[in-house]
């Protein structure tokens, strides 16, 4: 007879390293951890093994996880809008179009009724990253140009970008 063998978890190696701040030193084990470039052969490995690890032990779950989010996705509103707020003479709004992961975020100039100006369409600007999100977004008082902040690592690192609204 085969018995089966337990599968155990992946550990992470304790690897002392001192953190120093302005407020004093502290003690972190696992440190080596931190990969912010993504890149690490050593720190990939271990998620990796998480990875492997979390799906042989849910794996009798599986059908339950589907059902649930094809449930959940199902709830959604496929094709969804904000509310249009007035500022400046302009109507801002964003929108989802079926199926987009992704908004458009637009203005009608003058009326609610106006043609729409695209300021922003995240789903082009996503394209190409497995990370994308756009945090603030402020336009000029002479209605001109628009700031935006974006982050394509996943870590809140965001990028102050510009663009002419002209």
């Amino acid at each position: 007879a085969m018995t089966q063998v337990p599968l155990l978890p992946p550990v992470a190696a304790i690897r002392p390293h001192t953190v120093r701040s302005p407020h004093g030193e502290r003690r972190d084990d696992y440190y080596w951890l931190r990969d912010d470039t993504r890149t690490s052969p050593e720190v990939l490995a271990h998620l990796r093994a998480e990875n492997a690890y979390r799906e042989a032990m849910t794996i009798a779950d599986r059908p339950l996880e589907d059902a649930l989010y094809r449930e959940i996705v199902g709830r959604i509103r496929q094709d969804d809008s904000s509310v249009p707020y007035r500022d400046n003479g302009c109507w801002y709004y964003h929108r989802y179009d079926t199926g987009d992961e992704y908004p458009v975020y637009a203005r009608r100039v003058g009326s609610a009724d106006a043609p729409e100006q695209v300021l922003l369409d995240l789903r082009l600007l996503a394209r190409g990253h497995d990370y994308y999100d756009v945090g603030a977004i402020e336009v000029s008082h002479d209605n001109r140009l628009l700031a935006y902040t974006e982050d394509t690592v996943g870590r809140r690192q965001y990028v102050l970008r510009f663009k002419s609204l002209d």
